[in-house]
């Protein structure tokens, strides 16, 4: 009746910093990092509008690349330990209307694993089916968070992260799907018309890392020593402390843009077809 919730591997040794991080700061409340990334994405807009693609999909395979070549980012603490996640998943925040009252998600499981058609194909069925209420589990929570009063919410929640993610045990009868939010999250609030927006990391996730993609917009750059107008969009990392520092961040935000300058979503279409 009982399994693992996430998929481990063995306790992982980690330096007398990583430690200290630990131990400075309690919970992702108090350890988040805020940073900035500003990626040009007129190439890959370009060619996300000719084969049918959103920027969504391609910086969902961007992330997983950069998850694959920094995989101190796929990492669970549990009892002050660092555990090394097995698989690579990646929760995408979606709204089920315009006014916002209401949202859900999905995870696509192994993403590292998924080529960009495969990628679209999974977060597009899974956002139809939330989005027309045919989402089983979402339908599931959803009822039984309405059978539970507000002011129990907070206890229940923190009983469940412990039972999911410290002790690490699922079973049906605690109603949730396994691991629900997988390694990283990623929300779009450029559909919502906003730039850019720093969000934070929610402790019942026990993901180290989001990213709030921006809006795309214009501004003014400098290409062969002349100015030109570019397309571009604001990247907002929210970065756990504890797990992430600063020479890690600095990585992932450099393999996370090598993947628009490099033109990989084309090479790794193109090896697909």
């Amino acid at each position: 009746m009982f399994q693992a919730n996430v998929a481990l591997g063995k306790k992982l040794k980690v330096s007398s910093w990583r430690k200290t991080a630990f131990g400075s700061w309690r919970s992702t409340q108090d350890s988040q990092v805020y940073c900035l990334q500003t990626i040009n994405v007129e190439s890959a807009l370009n060619f996300a509008n000719k084969n049918g693609f959103s920027l969504t999909h391609l910086v969902a395979q961007a992330c997983a690349r950069m998850i694959e070549a920094n995989p101190e980012i796929n990492t669970l603490i549990r009892f002050g330990n660092f555990y090394p996640r097995l698989e690579t998943s990646i929760f995408f925040q979606v709204a089920l209307d315009k006014k916002g009252k209401d949202l859900s998600g999905h995870v696509i499981r192994n993403i590292d694993k998924l080529n960009l058609k495969e990628i679209r194909a999974d977060l597009s069925g899974a956002a139809n089916k939330i989005k027309a209420g045919d989402d089983i589990h979402y339908k599931k929570v959803k009822k039984q968070m309405n059978f539970i009063p507000t002011i129990m919410l907070p206890s229940i929640i923190d009983l469940l992260g412990f039972l999911l993610y410290k002790l690490n045990i699922w079973t049906k009868l605690l109603g949730t799907p396994k691991d629900s939010f997988g390694s990283m999250m990623i929300t779009n609030i450029g559909s919502l018309g906003m730039q850019r927006a720093y969000v934070p990391l929610v402790a019942y996730s026990h993901c180290p890392l989001i990213l709030a993609m921006g809006k795309v917009y214009e501004r003014v750059g400098v290409k062969n020593g002349e100015p030109c107008v570019e397309k571009v969009m604001d990247c907002c990392w929210t970065l756990d402390h504890r797990v992430l520092d600063g020479v890690v961040g600095s990585k992932m935000a450099k393999r996370f843009e090598e993947y628009f300058l490099n033109l990989e979503f084309e090479k790794e279409c193109s090896t697909n077809t």
